[in-house]
Order: C-alpha cells, then sequence, then structure tokens
C-alpha cells in the first residue's frame, strides 16, 4: 500500500513527530527520552499514565501532589533500556516520606549499578491498579516494512508467546479483528466472572500506531509495555521509542 493511496484514519501532526525523532537523530541518539516519547504519543492522541520528568526530590515531591498520590518512579537516561534490572523503577508510593525515600534509592542504585549513565531526571507517573495489562508495538520490518504487534501482557505473552502481527497502517475494524485472534480474548471479554474490557479504545491505540510507523520516517520501532486495559478505556503506563 503506498502512502498516497492511504490518507489516514486519524487527524495526527505528523510533521511535529517528524521534529522530533529529526532532533534525536541530529543528537545522534537512537533512544527517545520519556519526555519526547510523551509528547509523540500526546500528538497521535494516544493515553498515557498522566506524569512528568523532574530533576530534583523537592520539585518531585510537588509533582507527586499534583498528580496525587500513589505514583510510580522511573529513571529517566537514554543508557539504561531495563530500567528495573538497575534499581530504577520504584511502584506504588503512597506518600511523601515513601516518595523521598525512593527518590533516593533510585538514584543510589542507578550510580552504584550504572556509573556511567547519563541521568536527564526521574520521571513520576500515576499509579494505575486493575484491569488487564496487554502490550503494543511497532515496528519496521526488513522484509514486511511497517507492522504492528497486539498481545495480553504478564504470563501471557512470557509464557504462551500470545501475539498477533499486522502489515501496518490498519484501521480500527481491522485491529479489532486482530484483537480477537489472540488465544487469550476471552480474558478481555470477562473470564471468570471479570468485567469486559475495552476492546474498542484498544483497536484505537493499535490503529494510531499503526499509522506512526507507516507515516512517520526514521522510526525503528515503537512499544507500549504494558498498557492497561480498563472497563472504560485503555492507557499506556511506559513506552519506548527507538529511532533508526
Amino acid at each position: 500500500m503506498s502512502k498516497e493511496v492511504y490518507d489516514g484514519q486519524w487527524d495526527i501532526d505528523y510533521t511535529s513527530v517528524q521534529e522530533i525523532i529529526e532532533e534525536a537523530k541530529d543528537r545522534k541518539r537512537s533512544v527517545l527520552l520519556e519526555g519526547e516519547a510523551r509528547e509523540i504519543l500526546e500528538l497521535a492522541d494516544i493515553p498515557f499514565a498522566r506524569g512528568k520528568v523532574v530533576h530534583c526530590i523537592d520539585e518531585g515531591v510537588k509533582v507527586a501532589e499534583e498528580i496525587g498520590y500513589p505514583v510510580v518512579l522511573k529513571v529517566v537516561s537514554e543508557d539504561i533500556l531495563h530500567k528495573m534490572d538497575v534499581g530504577g523503577v520504584r511502584t506504588g508510593i503512597e506518600d511523601e516520606n515513601e516518595f523521598v525515600d525512593a527518590y533516593e534509592s533510585i538514584c543510589t542504585q542507578v550510580r552504584n549499578k550504572k556509573p556511567d549513565a547519563k541521568v536527564q531526571g526521574i520521571s513520576i507517573a500515576e499509579h494505575i491498579s486493575g484491569g488487564e495489562e496487554v502490550i503494543l508495538g511497532g515496528m519496521t520490518d526488513p522484509s514486511f516494512g511497517p507492522v504492528v504487534m497486539f498481545g495480553m501482557g504478564g504470563i501471557y505473552v512470557e509464557l504462551l508467546k500470545d501475539v498477533v502481527f499486522r502489515v501496518a497502517p490498519i484501521s480500527t475494524q481491522e485491529a479489532c479483528e486482530m484483537i480477537r485472534e489472540i488465544q487469550s480474548f476471552s480474558v478481555l471479554i470477562g473470564a471468570r466472572g471479570k468485567k469486559r474490557k475495552d476492546v474498542k479504545a484498544i483497536a484505537e491505540m493499535i490503529s494510531k500506531l499503526s499509522e506512526l510507523i507507516y507515516f512517520v520516517n526514521g522510526i525503528q520501532d515503537i512499544d507500549l509495555n504494558p498498557v492497561v486495559a480498563l472497563e472504560d478505556g485503555a492507557v499506556a503506563l511506559d513506552v519506548a521509542v527507538n529511532v533508526k
């Protein structure tokens, strides 16, 4: 499918997205910082957990109070791909005392385990509980070109490898059909007495992701992992964007 034929389903400011990608490439970076990735998701109207990157404890305390406890803290560094491995993540922070302890702990552990890493700040985000975790991805495949991926999160993806792929771009309807193909689809529609999750909201996120990977040059891959599928809506909790 040529880009001239497919006009796109979504009103996304691809020019601004492209500028973010080009600026990172100009700075010789292959990974976007969280603030840059957040901005791309905002431009694509993909829901992401409310948050902000801060640079000191006092600023962080104010942001955490504005967001409302509990919150999640994550280190922001282009040199750290797996934050958990270096002690760079703390979840379920309930109050200011816990916040200060968690902030200081992240800084200390990252400094000890990854002393050469350049740290741009600490991300503070709302803690969203409940729902079912799913994963979404968009990538440029050497054989098929732009593709999108969807799967259940947690043990479903780690043990069952329950994921499906589509050549991008795809519509919301096509994304709904894609979602129904996973083996564990029943989990999303109310298995074992659980409430049905908002499949359409997930499908819209997949469709928007497919257009980003299709229309924007220079994106190697985008991972939204996890995304929490709720009864009303879906929210990405973490995002990683690699550029080429």
